[in-house]
């Protein structure tokens, strides 16, 4: 998931099928943070099965939450040169992912089974879909950007701190997104647990079986009164993107993680371990850094003014590689970057964690 996180990052001039849908559908880029989300989900319901430290926790927070304003506050100097209070965003996928840990973590007290979860993310998912239908009964055209729960209740007490100061009418990271992020991140706790609490495989399969089998059937029912996409993270989205995942995850468990390695698989697994011990700082820091290399040039203008950072990078890239225009070289080149600095950091035994 990260290799494809950091390609997407890279691939910065995208094409409008690739990049995120303005609205309703749902375009490949749309995936990758909910599978990220889902995918932590699974960690955090292994962590937690352990009990919850609310210092530790806590700090966890507010590191996370911190980490979104300071991402915030660089974007909007990237692009103005300065850094306005009164107008920066206060919401982003950092901030998202800081609610997700707490819930979870605050979930993780009473849900102490993997089913347990699986009906926790079942009631969020009927509360999200009981938010979106009640805004959709009132639309003369269904949810649409001027007419959605988001619009009411994140662009009202957000206002010009909302994403793209509340201009398009819905917040991909407000109140309503994250209902549904804690959809995903439930589901994957549920898969979390399991793998944990694995008994035999029997049990594995069977447990396994039943979350994806409620997760294709809640996504059934819920996408039967509102529609799949990621703007809203609504319901049956957030539904259908962790049971794929996690069938992959359960999957790959059964295929790889039962049996002995060997030296020379090992040695392969090597990077792909690297980059999850290193999973936060890989993900996000991709986006930090392609954000300072798209919006800023070698003479400091903003992207639009003169090419930027990545522009020139991606250029000289591909023409030395006898590839010119193609964004693969570049793309190829973050990759391997990202993972030599997670291998590096795993081989010292060092982690940037919240």
């Amino acid at each position: 998931m990260l290799v494809v996180s950091v390609t997407v990052n890279a691939w910065y001039a995208a094409p409008t099928w690739f990049a995120h849908a303005p609205w309703l559908g749902v375009h490949p880029v749309d995936l990758v943070f909910p599978a990220f989300v889902t995918l932590s989900g699974a960690g955090l319901g292994i962590l937690y099965a352990r009990g919850v430290r609310p210092l530790r926790e806590a700090r966890r927070v507010v590191v996370l939450l911190a980490a979104g304003l300071a991402y915030s506050a660089m974007a909007q100097y990237l692009v103005s040169g300065a850094v306005d209070v009164a107008t920066l965003r206060l919401t982003g996928v950092l901030q998202l992912y800081a609610v997700v840990v707490c819930v979870v973590a605050l979930v993780s007290t009473v849900a102490t089974s993997w089913w347990r979860w699986l009906v926790a993310a079942g009631v969020l998912a009927v509360t999200q879909m009981w938010l979106l239908l009640g805004s959709a009964a009132r639309c003369p055209a269904g949810l649409t950007p001027e007419c959605n729960p988001s619009r009411d209740l994140d662009l009202v007490w957000l206002g010009v701190h909302a994403y793209a100061g509340g201009r398009l009418g819905h917040d991909p990271e407000g109140l309503v997104a994250i209902l549904g992020a804690l959809v995903s991140a439930m589901v994957g706790a549920a898969a979390g647990r399991l793998l944990r609490d694995r008994r035999d495989t029997a049990h594995f399969l069977w447990g396994g079986t039943i979350i994806l089998a409620a997760c294709l059937v809640m996504t059934a029912v819920t996408s039967a009164v509102v529609p799949a996409f990621k703007r809203l993270w609504t319901a049956p989205f957030a539904l259908g993107v962790a049971a794929a995942v996690v069938l992959i995850l359960l999957a790959l468990y059964l295929l790889l993680d039962t049996r002995e390695v060997g030296r020379v698989e090992s040695a392969g697994r090597f990077p792909l371990i690297a980059l999850g011990r290193n999973s936060l700082l890989v993900y996000f820091g991709s986006h930090v850094v392609m954000e300072a290399l798209v919006l800023r040039g070698p003479h400091g203008s903003a992207r639009g003014d003169a090419p930027s950072w990545a522009d020139l990078g991606a250029a000289a890239l591909a023409d030395a590689v006898g590839m010119p225009g193609s964004p693969w070289p570049f793309c190829v080149a973050a990759v391997v970057a990202w993972t030599l600095l997670a291998a590096l950091l795993h081989r010292c035994g060092v982690y940037v964690k919240a």
